[in-house]
C-alpha cells in the first residue's frame, strides 16, 4: 500500500493531504453482475490501467498528549463495474458520511457511530463468500492459505458490513496482533486476518477504510464502511446475516464486567446453556420477522448476562434497548405499530411474593402524601438496588438541596445538548458532571426534603418487606427474578416477535393481549400472585398512525 506523508511542524498547524480518485475514461470496465451471479471477471484485474488505489495520509503533531499517526484512508476504485462507476467518480468529495475529509484535532470523533465487529455474525450465502475468497486468494498471493480460516473471517466481515449499513454506523477494527477481546468469538478469528481482508475490500472499491493508531487521549482506531458496489452486490444475492451456531447466548461477568470463560465443569456448562435457551428461541423467531425504526432495520437479538454467578442478574440485553423510550414508541415490527407492556412496580411486587403476599394497592402512594407519588416512586426505584440505606438517605437529602437541584438542571440541559450533537455526528464537548451529582442525585425530590423522613414513610408503607431493603446484592437478586419472569413469558410467546426491555415487552398492537396474558400468567405460575401489566396507551379509542 502506497503511503504519502507530509511532515508536520508545530502543534497547532495541522495539514491534510488528500489524493482524490482519478476519473476513469474509456470502456475498460466490465459488468460486475449478471443473472447468474459472479463470473471470473467480477473483480477487475490489478494490472488494468484504470484500476487505482487512492491513499491519503495525515500526520498529527507528535507533541505531548497528541502523538498520533493517523489516519490512512484507502478509497478503492475497482474497474470491475460500469454500473456503479458514476457513483465512484468523485468519491473523495462525496463519501456517504459527513466527515470525508478529516482535519485531525484532539477533540474530533473519527467514527462517532462506530461499533466493534460481532465475531459471531455470519452470512447466509456460502457461495457468495466462496467467490470473494477465490479472488482474495489471487490478490493476496499468500504462500500459506487456510481456506477454512479465511472463509470464516470473510463470512464474518461481510455480515458485519451489512449490519453497519443497516444501522448507518461504522465498523470499528483492531489491526493489532492477536484475537479481538470479544466475549463471542466462536471460531477464533484473528485481527490480522481481518486486516488483510479489509485491505483487499478497500483495494477493490467495496469499502472505505480508515486506518488509525490509538493514543491515550482520543482512543482513535481503524474503521470502515461499505460502499455502493458492495451493498448492491449483497442485495442482489439477497444476502442476510445471522448468528453462528456456536454463539453463546448466556454469559457470566465478573465484578469488573469482564466475561468469564465458559465453564469447564460439565454440570455448570450445561446449566448455563439451558439458561440461554430462551434467548436462542427468541433469536430463531426473529429470523422470519423484521423490526424497524424510521425505516432502518434494528437488531432484535439478545444476550443474557449474569453477574458473578448464575444466581445473580440474568437480564436480557439487546442493542435496541439503548434507544430512548420515547423513540422506541416508533418501532415497527413487520411494518405494524407496536406497544410496550410493562409490569407495574415489579420489584416491589416480587419482594411481596417472596413473603407469600400480594401487593395491595398502589406501591408508590402513601396515605397522607398522595401528591408525592413521583417522589416515592423515584426513591423506591433506587431503594431496590441499594445495599446501604444510610447512603440512600444522604442522597435523598442532597437531592432536595436547592443549589444541587440547580446544578443538576444545568448539567442535564448540557448533557441533552451534547447527546443531540453527537447523534448528528457533530463535534461536541462532553459536559463534566458536578461533584454533587457524582455523589448521587434522585430526581423529583421536593426542595428541602429530609431523606430520613421520606425513607421512614416508605418503610412503614412496605413494612412486610422492609427487611429486604438494604441487603447484600438485593438489586442483582431481583434482576434474576425478573429475568426468570421474562424467560417464561418469552417461552409462552414462542413464534411471536417481541422486544423485551428488562421488565417490559414491546410487541405488535395485534399481539398486545396475548403478550399481556403471557406476562400475567408467568408471574402467577412462578410466584402464585396476580400482577398488573400496563400498556401505556392513551385512553382514547382513536390511535394515530
Amino acid at each position: 500500500m502506497e503511503s504519502l506523508r507530509t511532515p508536520q511542524r508545530g502543534r497547532k498547524r495541522q495539514r491534510v493531504l488528500i489524493v482524490l480518485p482519478v476519473k476513469q475514461r474509456g470502456s475498460l470496465a466490465r459488468p460486475l453482475l449478471d443473472s447468474n451471479g459472479f463470473k471470473e471477471h467480477v473483480f477487475g484485474s490489478d494490472n488494468m490501467p484504470g484500476n487505482q488505489t487512492q491513499t491519503s495520509t495525515r500526520i498529527v503533531t507528535t507533541g505531548k498528549g497528541y502523538s498520533l499517526i493517523c489516519p490512512i484512508s484507502v478509497l478503492g476504485t475497482s474497474t470491475g463495474s460500469t454500473e456503479y462507476q458514476p457513483q465512484l467518480e468523485g468519491l473523495g468529495q462525496q463519501l456517504p458520511l459527513p466527515f470525508n475529509i478529516h482535519y485531525i484535532d484532539h477533540s474530533l470523533f473519527l467514527a462517532p457511530n462506530g461499533s466493534w465487529s460481532h465475531l459471531d455474525y455470519v452470512l447466509n450465502k456460502d457461495s457468495l463468500v466462496e467467490e470473494f475468497l477465490k479472488d482474495f486468494k489471487r490478490w493476496s498471493k499468500l504462500k500459506r492459505f487456510s481456506k477454512q480460516i479465511y472463509f470464516r473471517a470473510f463470512n464474518m466481515v461481510l455480515a458485519n458490513l451489512i449490519a453497519v449499513h443497516y444501522s448507518s454506523s461504522q465498523l470499528l477494527l483492531s489491526r493489532s496482533n492477536g484475537k479481538h477481546q470479544n466475549s463471542s468469538n466462536p471460531v477464533g478469528i484473528d485481527n490480522r486476518t481481518i486486516s488483510l481482508i479489509t485491505d483487499y475490500l478497500a483495494h477493490k472499491g467495496f469499502i472505505h477504510l480508515h486506518i488509525g493508531r490509538q493514543n491515550d487521549t482520543d482512543k482513535n482506531t481503524s474503521w470502515c464502511i461499505p460502499l455502493l458496489p458492495l451493498i448492491a452486490l449483497l442485495d442482489k444475492h439477497d444476502a442476510r446475516f445471522r448468528l453462528h451456531r456456536k454463539t453463546q447466548f448466556a454469559l457470566v461477568r465478573d465484578d469488573d464486567k469482564n466475561v468469564i470463560p465458559m465453564y469447564t465443569m460439565r454440570e455448570k456448562r450445561l446449566a448455563l446453556i439451558k439458561l440461554g435457551q430462551p434467548v436462542r428461541d427468541h433469536y430463531e423467531t426473529w429470523l422470519s420477522h423484521t423490526a424497524t425504526l424510521n425505516g432502518s432495520y434494528l437488531l432484535p437479538w439478545l444476550k443474557r448476562l449474569f453477574n458473578k454467578n448464575m444466581s445473580l442478574g440474568g437480564r436480557f440485553y439487546g442493542h435496541y434497548q439503548q434507544i430512548p423510550s420515547a423513540d422506541r414508541k416508533r418501532i415497527r415490527i413487520d411494518g405494524e405499530r407496536t406497544v410496550e407492556l410493562d409490569y407495574k412496580a415489579v420489584h416491589i411486587a416480587l419482594l411481596y411474593a417472596l413473603e407469600g403476599l400480594p401487593l395491595e394497592g398502589e406501591a408508590y402512594i402513601i396515605d397522607g402524601h398522595k401528591d408525592k407519588r413521583n417522589t416515592f416512586k423515584a426513591i423506591c426505584l433506587t431503594l431496590v438496588n441499594t445495599e446501604k440505606l444510610s447512603s440512600l438517605q444522604a442522597n435523598i437529602t442532597r437531592s432536595g438541596n436547592p443549589k444541587v437541584q440547580q446544578e443538576f438542571k444545568s448539567y442535564k440541559a448540557k448533557r441533552e445538548r451534547y447527546e443531540y450533537l453527537k447523534s448528528l455526528a457533530l463535534k461536541a464537548t462532553e459536559p463534566t458532571k458536578p461533584m454533587s451529582i457524582k455523589k448521587g442525585f434522585i430526581e423529583n425530590i421536593p426542595t428541602g426534603a429530609n431523606g430520613g423522613e421520606l425513607l421512614q414513610l416508605i418503610m412503614e408503607r412496605h413494612h412486610p418487606i422492609a427487611a429486604h431493603f438494604g441487603t447484600k446484592n438485593i438489586g442483582l437478586k431481583l434482576q434474576k427474578l425478573d429475568s426468570e419472569l421474562m424467560a417464561l413469558a418469552l417461552n409462552k410467546l414462542a413464534g411471536i416477535p417481541c422486544l423485551p426491555v428488562h421488565d417490559s415487552i414491546r410487541c405488535r398492537l395485534s399481539d398486545m393481549e396475548q403478550v399481556r396474558n403471557a406476562m400475567i400468567d408467568a408471574f402467577k405460575e412462578l410466584h402464585g400472585q396476580n400482577i398488573v401489566v400496563e400498556d401505556g396507551l392513551p385512553k382514547s379509542p382513536q390511535l394515530s398512525n
